[in-house]
């Protein structure tokens, strides 16, 4: 299922952790989420642009694991998303985990 990017917002939001757009102001406690556009496809017919939908990359910043993602998993339930990555990252010689998946909202 397609959702708005307000709804994305939305859902993100309701997961009552910190939300921010590109990137985090310096020194942001962990735990926190982060979006960014990616790329916009065009859904044609007769030649004619019917439907842009926008992908986004939906990251989770923290030191716990992978079971911080489990509020995200269910509010976001019901929505095509791709399987969720790991990566470690070194921030201020502290190791975090970077958790990221990419997700379709529709215009």
């Amino acid at each position: 299922m397609l959702i708005s990017f307000n709804e994305m917002r939305t859902r993100l939001k309701s997961l009552d952790l910190p939300v921010y757009r590109d990137l985090a102001p310096k020194d942001t406690p962990l735990p926190y989420f982060v979006y960014s556009y990616v790329n916009e496809k065009v859904i044609r017919s007769s030649n004619l642009a019917q439907k842009y939908i926008q992908e986004y990359q939906i990251s989770l910043f923290t030191n716990g694991t992978e079971k911080e993602l489990k509020p995200f998993k269910l509010a976001f339930k019901d929505v095509s998303y791709e399987p969720i990555v790991m990566q470690v990252e070194d921030e201020n010689d502290t190791i975090i985990n970077h958790f990221y998946t990419y997700i379709e909202v529709q215009e």
